[in-house]
């Protein structure tokens, strides 16, 4: 019996080591793979902290200087220029972050203030190229949007939202569309995409109310059927007062 087990302790051992001759690179390169992708991705999410951190300090500069306009003081040239170069850093280096979206949108509102349209279109369409995510590709396609329909596209403004699963921006997104087809001399369109923006619009700005009820006031169908019903009234009256004649 113990001849038997020693024999068969050293056919499991004999088994192993065949196994291993055979396999055993391949587990071990597995095991190298496995412990290269776990310290790999450590690495990989401790750059982009970085890179983040980084990008942060850099857009609080960028906006630190921009706060002298909102104090009252119009920026100067350097104070310009410094800002372009910041932003255009962070789209550079920085690319993978949010701050770089948030800087292609700041140069773009810059760009339509100076009345340069073409520049403002580049920097937004830059921001939908390279991976915004999905809550700022929202925005930034209805700014897009806006802007080819001032460069005078209102069908390419129409068509870049249609269709689009715009959220929590539907009223906006629909004002636009009546916008566009007001551009376009369609009012019916016009009318039911103001009256959608009506329906969805969650804000509580009377100033956003208003302006929408305006715009739906302008393009609202004539009702046929009130017209007839004005129409009888005035025929019966004018018939009452004939029998009052008599």
């Amino acid at each position: 019996m113990i001849v038997a087990e020693e024999r068969t302790d050293e056919e499991q051992i004999e088994a192993l080591k065949a196994w291993w001759d055979e396999n055993g690179f391949r587990t071990g390169l597995a095991i190298i793979l496995l412990l290269g992708a776990y310290f790999g991705w450590q690495t990989w999410e401790g750059k982009l902290a970085s890179e983040s951190e980084i990008a942060s300090k850099i857009w609080q500069e960028t906006m630190d200087i921009l706060a002298t306009e909102d104090s009252g003081r119009t920026l100067g040239l350097d104070q310009k220029i410094a800002v372009n170069e910041k932003a255009d850093q962070l789209k550079l280096e920085f690319s993978g972050t949010a701050y770089a979206h948030f800087a292609a949108a700041m140069k773009a509102k810059l760009a339509v203030e100076k009345g340069d349209l073409e520049s403002a279109a580049k920097e937004l369409q830059w921001s939908l190229d390279n991976g915004a995510e999905k809550a700022t590709q929202i925005i930034i396609r209805l700014r897009l949007a806006r802007v080819e329909s001032a460069r005078g596209n209102p069908e390419l403004a129409l068509e870049m939202i249609q269709g689009v699963d715009s959220g929590a921006h539907k009223s906006a997104y629909e004002e636009a569309k009546g916008d566009f087809y007001m551009q376009l001399g369609d009012s019916q369109s016009a009318f039911t995409a103001y009256e959608a923006a009506v329906m969805s619009n969650k804000s509580t700005s009377p100033a956003s109310r208003n302006i929408l009820e305006l715009k739906i006031g302008q393009v609202r169908p004539v009702d046929n059927n009130a017209e007839f019903d004005g129409v009888n009234e005035l025929a019966g009256d004018d018939d009452a007062m004939s029998e009052d004649a008599k």
